[in-house]
């Protein structure tokens, strides 16, 4: 019997063309972590139906010559797939893996719901497997999602703290295996809610990196005042963010200055994000410069007064860009709570994949 089963589980035309045997292949994770069986071949099944898109797109002539497909899972168990597109090579006209096949299952099950005469639609990721372009017997990393596409994913209403992704990578250890890592192992500071009611009296907590840091770098109480004040001031200040109803303030220390910038709506899909605004400040006044410390002010994003989707006012994306080049790890971040100001490093807040330096 466990013959005929371990042939049905193998008998899968992509197990043999890529020499897979789903009893051999580990599944790897930092969390706790089981899987039945059955299900473990689906996901190896995805992940090379995600593999093989993404190396159909890049012999499609895909602008970057780089491609990342993603089979997604949805709770009620429908897989859709999807692969990056890239019309040009920048924001506007470019979608990732992750997303494009977040869409296409979100359409599937929109038009599920249509059909079904339920009254609520509900639609909530199992799963994502991620997969890239890179042959198979060349494959080392993991694929993991870029910081737009986290800032996409660091949202409550398609996931949950149990939503996985999965990826192949390759090491002297196991050979090919599955790392399954939780989406919440890659996203920040997630039930932190930051408050808008400023008073320099709050006590002022720091993590014990960034006392190091504040030691080292030689940055006074008082230059963190200051950053808290203009911040505080611009958010007042700000009438630019008034469709979204989320008002964003931010300001960065340099060797020089402090530049401040808040959040320009200019619909409520289109915004400009307050850290890229100031550093562009930043970069145009002194040409090369090293970001020492980010203060945030703001709201969370909220309808009616209500904390409904925590989008959060620290934007992954502007971090994740801004550490390529002009932060580090050691860089300070100011963030206001209802209780407290806590102070803390780039590297404690970003996901750990920002720890580890990995490059688009």
């Amino acid at each position: 019997m466990l013959n005929n089963s371990k042939e049905n589980l193998n008998n899968s035309l992509l197990f043999k063309k890529y020499n897979i045997d789903v009893f051999n292949i580990k599944f790897v994770s930092q969390a706790d972590f089981s899987i039945e069986l059955s299900e473990k071949s689906t996901i190896l099944e995805k992940l090379l139906e995600a593999h093989e898109l993404a190396l159909a797109n890049v012999k499609a002539g895909n602008i970057t010559g780089r491609a990342f497909a993603t089979n997604v899972c949805t709770k009620d168990n429908y897989w859709s797939l999807g692969t990056n597109f890239n019309n040009t090579r920048n924001d506007i006209s470019s979608i990732c893996g992750e997303r494009s096949a977040i869409l296409a299952a979100y359409n599937d099950a929109l038009i599920r719901f249509s059909k079904s005469g339920e009254d609520r639609f509900s639609f909530k990721i199992k799963y994502l497997c991620m997969a890239q372009s890179v042959e198979f017997e060349k494959m080392t990393k993991t694929a993991v999602p870029c910081e737009d596409c986290l800032s996409w994913l660091n949202t409550n209403r398609c996931f949950d703290d149990n939503t996985t992704i999965f990826s192949f990578e390759k090491n002297n250890d196991y050979g090919v295996f599955v790392r399954a890592t939780k989406l919440c192992e890659l996203l920040p500071y997630k039930d932190f809610v930051t408050s808008n009611n400023f008073d320099l009296n709050k006590e002022i907590v720091f993590s014990e990196s960034a006392k190091e840091i504040v030691y080292n770098q030689n940055i006074s109480k008082d230059d963190i005042y200051n950053l808290l004040l203009k911040t505080h001031s611009a958010y007042l200040k700000n009438n630019l963010a008034g469709i979204s109803n989320q008002n964003i303030a931010c300001s960065i220390l340099t060797e020089k200055d402090i530049y401040t910038s808040n959040k320009v709506d200019w619909t409520r899909r289109w915004h400009c994000e307050p850290l890229e605004i100031c550093s562009y400040k930043a970069i145009n006044a002194e040409n090369s410069m090293h970001i020492k410390a980010i203060c945030y002010f703001g709201d969370e994003f909220a309808q009616n007064g209500e904390i409904k989707y925590h989008d959060k006012i620290v934007s992954i994306k502007s971090l994740g860009r801004i550490r390529q080049k002009h932060a580090t790890n050691n860089t300070l971040l100011i963030l206001n709570f209802e209780e407290k100001i806590l102070i803390i490093t780039l590297g404690e807040y970003l996901p750990k994949k920002f720890i580890q330096g990995y490059k688009i």
